[in-house]
């Protein structure tokens, strides 16, 4: 998820997008883990937190990760390496924030306790999919076609292909680790390689314009433009579906935040490039210098220590504290406690190290 260490001049706009990608991840988490309704209730702060959490987060997380892996020098052996202990890596994590703080509460206070979902078991959560398995996969395949991917077409035709075919592979072949990984549709499945790899390959696309010095400031006004135009044409094929016109329903089914159709991705496509262009604005506006872009740029430097991180606290602190039990504005204290736990123990210099292997 971080940037690739051969890329040693940092794209400071690009920072700041994740970091606020970051900032968002922490407001749905919240929650999503401790709120009464997980945040899809009649609660404004936590429908808005949640928001916070979908389109300026993971989208941005693996767009950028696509982009500079288009700039790296790092060798295929090196990135395919890197994409398995991503990987393993993901697998960790699960151990970590669920299987070890389950076990406890089995036993402490016997298996009825345990707060599981329909469908959710000690095992099919140690194998949960989530962005760390989505990165590991996305950057293995990335890199198996980085070599065809400057052909003019090769990305755009896969792209669409993907939001096109991904609808009729959720839940193809039952769910188990290696299906899961790719087109699950199981509760434990967060981030399917079908449809989220179009991010990833989308920021492989744009990384000429993303990333270079020359035309920036034009490339990133054009680009908003064209996000607003994916935007607009997402919206409308959503509304399409939405009325079954066409069979658009099949073609684009609008599902959730973690499986859904065309529609809704061009939506997030556009809002992404869009959100771009505003961050570089950020930039410009204030500099890098300023307290609270330091802040962002510096959790973009260490976005994987501090995804990890978070992690592992909010998988306590449902033992802690208990899932989906209080209020949006106790689960946002949470949430930001959380943050602040989370931003100064990454401070660490040995915390840190702790992920100089990925």
């Amino acid at each position: 998820m971080g940037q690739n260490n051969q890329i040693r001049k940092r794209i400071y706009y690009l920072d700041i997008a994740r970091g606020f990608a970051i900032f968002g991840m922490f407001t749905q988490h919240c929650m999503v883990v401790h709120e009464v309704s997980a945040g899809e209730g009649d609660s404004l702060l936590a429908n808005l937190f949640v928001l916070l959490g979908t389109a300026p987060a993971a989208p941005v997380f693996m767009l950028i990760m696509g982009a500079f892996l288009m700039k790296s020098k790092a060798s295929i052996r090196q990135n395919i390496w890197r994409g398995i202990k991503l990987l393993i890596l993901g697998l960790i994590l699960n151990l970590l924030r669920f299987t070890i703080p389950l076990l406890i509460a089995i036993l402490l206070f016997g298996g009825d306790s345990l707060p599981l979902a329909e469908g959710e078991t000690l095992l099919t959560l140690s194998f949960s999919v989530d962005i760390f398995q989505l990165a590991g996969l996305s950057l293995v395949f990335c890199t198996l076609i980085k070599r065809i991917a400057g052909q003019k077409n090769t990305i755009p035709f896969l792209i669409l292909i993907v939001l096109l075919a991904s609808p009729f592979l959720w839940g193809k072949f039952g769910s188990n680790p290696f299906s899961d990984l790719l087109w699950g549709d199981a509760k434990t499945v967060y981030f399917p390689f079908f449809p989220w790899m179009v991010y990833p390959l989308l920021g492989m696309y744009l990384s000429r314009y993303l990333i270079s010095g020359e035309m920036l400031k034009s490339a990133l006004k054009k680009m908003g433009w064209y996000g607003f135009g994916l935007s607009v044409l997402g919206g409308g094929i959503f509304l399409l579906s939405a009325f079954e016109v066409l069979a658009f329903d099949v073609i684009s089914p609008t599902g959730d935040y973690y499986r859904s159709g065309a529609s809704i991705h061009l939506l997030i496509i556009g809002f992404v490039l869009a959100w771009f262009s505003v961050c570089y604005w950020l930039e410009q506006m204030f500099g890098i210098e300023n307290r609270i872009i330091k802040v962002l740029i510096y959790w973009s430097k260490n976005v994987t220590a501090i995804y990890f991180v978070q992690w592992v606290l909010f998988g306590w602190s449902m033992l802690i504290l208990d899932i989906n039990k209080h209020n949006a504005v106790y689960a946002a204290l949470i949430g930001f406690s959380v943050l602040l736990i989370t931003h100064y123990s990454v401070k660490s210099e040995r915390v840190r190290n702790l992920f100089s292997w990925v």
